[in-house]
Protein backbone atom coordinates (compact mmCIF):
# COMPACT_ATOMS: atom_id res chain seq x y z
CA UNK A 1 0.00 0.00 0.00
CA UNK A 2 1.33 3.11 -0.71
CA UNK A 3 2.07 5.90 1.99
CA UNK A 4 -0.53 8.09 0.51
CA UNK A 5 -3.44 5.62 0.92
CA UNK A 6 -2.48 5.13 4.71
CA UNK A 7 -2.21 8.84 5.36
CA UNK A 8 -6.08 9.53 3.90
CA UNK A 9 -7.03 6.61 5.85
CA UNK A 10 -5.23 8.28 8.55
CA UNK A 11 -7.35 11.57 8.03
CA UNK A 12 -10.61 10.18 7.26
CA UNK A 13 -10.41 8.22 10.25
CA UNK A 14 -9.53 10.88 12.55
CA UNK A 15 -11.67 13.47 10.74
CA UNK A 16 -14.82 11.44 11.48
CA UNK A 17 -14.34 9.18 14.29
CA UNK A 18 -11.98 10.64 16.77
CA UNK A 19 -13.69 13.81 16.47
CA UNK A 20 -17.52 12.99 16.15
CA UNK A 21 -16.57 10.90 19.20
CA UNK A 22 -15.30 13.56 21.49
CA UNK A 23 -18.28 15.15 21.58
CA UNK A 24 -20.60 14.46 24.61
CA UNK A 25 -23.97 13.95 22.24
CA UNK A 26 -22.22 10.95 20.59
CA UNK A 27 -20.45 9.07 23.74
CA UNK A 28 -23.29 6.47 23.99
CA UNK A 29 -22.73 5.81 19.89
CA UNK A 30 -18.99 5.33 20.45
CA UNK A 31 -19.04 3.60 23.47
CA UNK A 32 -17.68 0.25 23.55
CA UNK A 33 -15.51 0.41 20.76
CA UNK A 34 -15.36 -3.13 20.50
CA UNK A 35 -18.91 -3.53 19.28
CA UNK A 36 -18.28 -1.41 16.22
CA UNK A 37 -14.70 -1.21 15.59
CA UNK A 38 -13.84 -4.89 14.67
CA UNK A 39 -17.05 -5.58 12.40
CA UNK A 40 -15.79 -2.06 10.69
CA UNK A 41 -12.21 -4.15 10.14
CA UNK A 42 -14.27 -7.07 8.64
CA UNK A 43 -16.09 -5.18 6.27
CA UNK A 44 -13.07 -3.42 5.05
CA UNK A 45 -11.10 -6.97 4.81
CA UNK A 46 -14.43 -8.28 2.39
CA UNK A 47 -14.33 -5.13 0.63
CA UNK A 48 -10.75 -5.42 -0.70
CA UNK A 49 -11.30 -9.29 -2.11
CA UNK A 50 -12.19 -9.30 -5.94
CA UNK A 51 -16.15 -8.90 -6.80
CA UNK A 52 -17.77 -12.24 -6.38
CA UNK A 53 -14.49 -14.18 -5.19
CA UNK A 54 -16.45 -16.54 -2.82
CA UNK A 55 -19.04 -17.11 -5.51
CA UNK A 56 -16.48 -18.37 -7.53
CA UNK A 57 -14.57 -20.38 -4.82
CA UNK A 58 -18.19 -22.49 -4.69
CA UNK A 59 -18.32 -22.89 -8.21
CA UNK A 60 -14.89 -23.96 -8.88
CA UNK A 61 -15.63 -26.89 -5.88
CA UNK A 62 -19.05 -27.86 -7.98
CA UNK A 63 -16.91 -27.98 -11.27
CA UNK A 64 -14.04 -30.12 -9.60
CA UNK A 65 -10.97 -29.61 -11.47
CA UNK A 66 -12.07 -26.99 -14.42
CA UNK A 67 -11.05 -23.26 -13.07
CA UNK A 68 -14.10 -20.59 -13.54
CA UNK A 69 -12.50 -17.61 -15.77
CA UNK A 70 -13.66 -14.50 -17.18
CA UNK A 71 -12.83 -15.50 -20.50
CA UNK A 72 -14.33 -18.35 -21.37
CA UNK A 73 -16.23 -18.82 -24.29
CA UNK A 74 -19.10 -20.97 -23.37
CA UNK A 75 -21.22 -20.53 -20.36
Amino acid sequence: MNLYVVWSYLIAFWSTVVVNCAKPVNWDNCWPPQDWLAPAFHDYIQARQPPYSEERKILEQLNGRVAVDDFSAEP
